[in-house]
Formats: structure tokens, C-alpha cells, sequence
């Protein structure tokens, strides 16, 4: 459980970004074409209240969308500080220097930034996030590190990517980031699925290329999203209770990784609308959706024949992406695509 980190919320602070990442797996017409949604920082107030009481966190985390684009982030900042809880958040870095003196004044209680990063250069960053993204970017880098606040470097794993891997480690170890985070790019669609993908022996050279990453840099080195595990208990944080998501219509769901999925066609993750029902009782159906889950998972994993891997089991986040119909497309594969064996990115 302590591998979990502490017990935590997830929270999106809105629904729009500014940046148009193809493999993003946000859902396209919530990002791009319906109006922008920012989450109340009462009704925040109000959810963390009950949280602490109920579920026992101890730290909030922010996404989007691009949270720091709400327009009222400061007051988000305060009303999490008041609680006592730890804060970080995830960025694409582009508007931080807007959003820089209200790190200061609450830095004390902010545990780390995380920035998205695609490659140790312009041309590679940019190509995937616009022009300039790399500079604002790096920008932001060096406003953490000179004032000592810790970031995180977090990077997909895609063919591009993979080229890059010791000199994106070494970027970031140059530029002062407390850890590097790599991800494994969720499939959104059979095109992205084909394009990004790696092949068996490219998984295992990434997979070889971390592990020894890790060894080597002071800096911690490890791999978020989409590892193999063939273990039956909890493999996450969501799936052990640990944390839980909080979309930014205020509805509370298992995953931030499930949440508003580009394609997907259900919403079964999702429990309960907090702004019209108390935390402890929806925590609690959310709490035996996990144990279900986890359950189905085991079964699955039990009834695999030894010698076959089926990254739609071994992968946890893969599974549940399957299990609650955040891919549809997969349906309308033919039986030989359906039985592809594809690469999963293995946990240190």
C-alpha cells in the first residue's frame, strides 16, 4: 500500500487546454469544442471537507484539461491550503508565468509540479505540442529549480520517444528535475494504437533502457502508466483505494486516466454527481466498484493459460480502459488483429 503514495484526490480543474497533443486521451469535443467548465473552488472546499473525513487524504492533485488555465487558481491553491493537505498538479507549462506568484505564495504547501515533456529538444517537443511549447517549457524548468521547488519530468513512451530515452534522462538530470516519469501512451483509437505502439523487442529495449536508467541517475527514475503486472492484488492506487478522481463536472470516478476518455462510449467509472451528493456515501459505491474490479481482474488473470500474454489482462490500466468501454474501437477489429499480442512497458 505505502508504494501508493499518500491517499489522495485527483481533481480537473477544467475541461479545456490550450495545446492540441494528437495522442491526448482526453475526450476531443470536451477539450476543443464545447464551453470551457472550471471547478468552484467552494464546491472543492466543500469535497475536501468530506474527503478528509470520509476517505482520509492528505493530498489533492490537479489536472485538466490544463488546470493552471482556471481562472480562479490562486483561490484553488488557498482553499487546498487551508486544509492542510499537500498539493501538486500537472502542466503543460506553457501559461506558468502567470501562475508563478501564486506558487510562491503557497509553495510551502506544494510537494512537486509536474511538466509534460515530448523530447530533449525543440524540434522534438514542438513537433508533437507547437512552436514555442519547448521554450515556456524549460522556462518553467528553471523558475522550479533556482527557487528549490521540486518537478517531475513526465514523458510518453512512443516509437519517437524511444531514441531518446538517455538523452531525455539526462535533460532532465541537467535541468534539475526530482524525478522522471515515463508513461505509456494509451491507445485512443486503432490509429494511434498503430502509430505508437512498439513492437515486442522495442518494449523489452525500452523496458532494459529505464531499468537501467534507474540504476545509474541519483535523479528517481520510474514508469507511470501501462506496465505489465501479473500480480492479483491491487496494482494502483485507484484499485487499492489509495485515491480517487474528481472530473471537472464534479462527479466522482475511479481513474483520472478513465475519466472523459477520447472515444470512449461509457461512463461506468463514474458513481456519483458531488455537487448533489455527500462524499462519504458515494466513496463508499466507489470503494466496491474498486474491490469488483479488482475481483474481475484476478479472474481474468487465473483463467490465462500459462504461456499466453494478453496486455488487455496483464496491463491493469489496459484492462480497465477494456473492462469499463473506453475502447470501442477494439470491436471492430478482425479476429487476427483481436489476438495481436501487443507490448507492455514492465514496472521496476
Amino acid at each position: 500500500m505505502h508504494g501508493f503514495g499518500p491517499k489522495r484526490l485527483s481533481v480537473e480543474l477544467t475541461n479545456i487546454c490550450n495545446l492540441h497533443c494528437s495522442y491526448c486521451l482526453r475526450d476531443e469535443d470536451a477539450l476543443y469544442h464545447t464551453p470551457a467548465n472550471f471547478f468552484s473552488p467552494d464546491l472543492l472546499n466543500d469535497i475536501l471537507t468530506q474527503a478528509r473525513e470520509a476517505m482520509g487524504i492528505t493530498a489533492v492533485v490537479f489536472t485538466g484539461g490544463e488546470p493552471i488555465l482556471h481562472p480562479e487558481f490562486a483561490r484553488i491553491l488557498e482553499v487546498s491550503a487551508a486544509h492542510g493537505l499537500k498539493i501538486s498538479f500537472v502542466t503543460n507549462g506553457w501559461h506558468f508565468d502567470k501562475i508563478w506568484s501564486s506558487i510562491l505564495t503557497y509553495r510551502e504547501a506544494i510537494t512537486h509540479i509536474a511538466f509534460s515533456l515530448d523530447g530533449a529538444s525543440a524540434e522534438t517537443h514542438d513537433a508533437w505540442r507547437g512552436s514555442g511549447s519547448f521554450e515556456r517549457v524549460i522556462r518553467a524548468f528553471s523558475r522550479c529549480f533556482v527557487t528549490g521547488i521540486p518537478f517531475t519530468v513526465k514523458v510518453g513512451i512512443r516509437r519517437d520517444t524511444i531514441q531518446q530515452l538517455e538523452q531525455i534522462a539526462l535533460f532532465a538530470a541537467r535541468l534539475g528535475a526530482s524525478s522522471l516519469n515515463f508513461a505509456h501512451i494509451m491507445p485512443t483509437s486503432s490509429e494511434v494504437e498503430d502509430a505508437s505502439s512498439l513492437s515486442y523487442a522495442e518494449r523489452q529495449q525500452a523496458d532494459q533502457e529505464i531499468a537501467n536508467l534507474a540504476r545509474i541517475f541519483r535523479m528517481d527514475i520510474g514508469i507511470d502508466v501501462g506496465y505489465h503486472n501479473l500480480d492479483v492484488s491491487p496494482p494502483c492506487s485507484a484499485l487499492a483505494g489509495i485515491s480517487a478522481n474528481i472530473d471537472y463536472l464534479g462527479r466522482l470516478s475511479l481513474c483520472c486516466n478513465l475519466a472523459g476518455f477520447r472515444g470512449g462510449l461509457e461512463d461506468t467509472e463514474v458513481v456519483a454527481d458531488l455537487m448533489t451528493e455527500d462524499f462519504a456515501s458515494a466513496f463508499a459505491r466507489l470503494s466496491n466498484l474498486a474491490s469488483g474490479q479488482v475481483e474481475a481482474r484476478r479472474q481474468r488473470l487465473e483463467s490465462l493459460e500459462d504461456h499466453i500474454e494478453d496486455p488487455y489482462v496483464s496491463s491493469p490500466c489496459l484492462f480497465c480502459l477494456d473492462t469499463f468501454g473506453k475502447l470501442p474501437w477494439r470491436a471492430n477489429f478482425g479476429s487476427e488483429s483481436e489476438s495481436r499480442i501487443l507490448p507492455v512497458l514492465q514496472s521496476r
